[in-house]
């Protein structure tokens, strides 16, 4: 019954955003963007760990691999979901505006920031992506010849997705580690999700070594974060703490504790216990309560970068977080019961 309202709960919200982005686009565009990125993640690192796996081996990926390429296969509706996104860059891009109206430091970046070169790179993401994501969920025994130049290229072209689509919403601000602290995030979300559905269907070796890859991906964000911030705050270079003080402003000083609190603190507690990496209940209620605190750090990520709320975004940012995750959810959903029915 909950997976027959899954679509109708999507659509409803879907309704939702498009009634908003009638009244207001600007408001729409922005929760858009935050739900479309929030989201996102989930294929983009089932991509990794599917090519981890094929470099590494292990009993691990054998056991969990129909997971990650179910996700995999949701990477056309990550790139469906931009789609919407390309049509209003100038309300979303500050650096977009005449070059007389932008701070001197912006003026430099526009070589590399501009509309044909932005949408150009787009592109050419989108094409590795669902390259990869095609040999990985469809072809596993040619994907092994091309996990380790394919996991470059995942690194590389993540990297720059993220300073376009996160970074330069706010072009004043530069971090060389932004992009890696990116990737982690993003791989620790898809691994909280994968979890989620593998508990009950796996033994408890199984789980343990999960988690364990899980816990060192979620101390690599841990450690990227604290790198820039340290990096930032020693050197006192005020446009890059400006990023930090506006997320500390307000509700958003709250919502980024509560963030960590949920994505690392308590996952990180739980899974210090080896009984609890083995445990199906608290393995499961440590992957859903970082799924939880990630949704809650990408909001305190992007929307914090435009400086004016816009009251519609009140409703249209939880509507859309609905609409694009209830996608996700379907499509994933679909895919793991036709491998049930294939294997049943």
């Amino acid at each position: 019954m909950m997976r027959r309202m899954i679509p109708v709960v999507g659509l409803v919200a879907l309704a939702l955003c498009v009634v908003g982005a009638m009244l207001d686009w600007t408001a729409f565009l922005r929760s858009w963007l935050a739900a479309t990125l929030t989201w996102g993640a989930l294929p983009l690192g089932a991509v990794a760990v599917l090519m981890t796996h094929n470099m590494t081996g292990g009993a691990w990926g054998h056991a969990s691999r129909h997971v990650w390429r179910v996700l995999a296969r949701s990477m056309p509706l990550f790139v469906l979901a931009m789609v919407p996104l390309l049509f209003g860059l100038d309300e979303l891009f500050p650096w977009m505006h005449p070059l007389d109206e932008l701070p001197e430091t912006v003026r430099h970046k526009r070589l590399y920031l501009n509309e044909p070169f932005l949408l150009a790179r787009w592109l050419f993401y989108v094409v590795i992506w669902l390259g990869l994501a095609w040999l990985l969920g469809h072809r596993g025994s040619q994907a092994r010849a091309v996990a380790a130049p394919g996991l470059i290229l995942w690194v590389l072209t993540l990297s720059f997705f993220s300073f376009d689509w996160y970074m330069s919403l706010e072009p004043a601000f530069y971090s060389d580690v932004f992009g890696l602290e990116r990737i982690c995030a993003m791989v620790a979300s898809s691994l909280a999700l994968g979890l989620l559905v593998l508990v009950p269907c796996v033994q408890a070796p199984i789980r343990q070594d999960l988690a364990n890859i899980w816990l060192a991906v979620l101390l690599g964000w841990a450690f990227m974060g604290f790198s820039q911030l340290i990096i930032i705050w020693s050197a006192n270079m005020p446009a890059e703490i400006g990023w930090y003080l506006q997320r500390t402003e307000g509700v958003w000083h709250w919502i980024g504790r509560l963030a960590f609190i949920l994505f690392l603190l308590i996952p990180f507690i739980i899974l210090l216990s080896t009984p609890a990496k083995q445990s199906r209940r608290w393995l499961r209620r440590a992957a859903g309560i970082c799924l939880a605190g990630y949704v809650l750090h990408m909001q305190w990520m992007i929307l914090p970068a435009f400086e004016e709320w816009r009251p519609a975004q009140g409703w249209l940012v939880p509507a859309a977080l609905v609409a694009v995750g209830a996608g996700f959810v379907w499509m994933t959903g679909r895919g793991l019961e036709c491998r049930e029915a294939c294997h049943g």
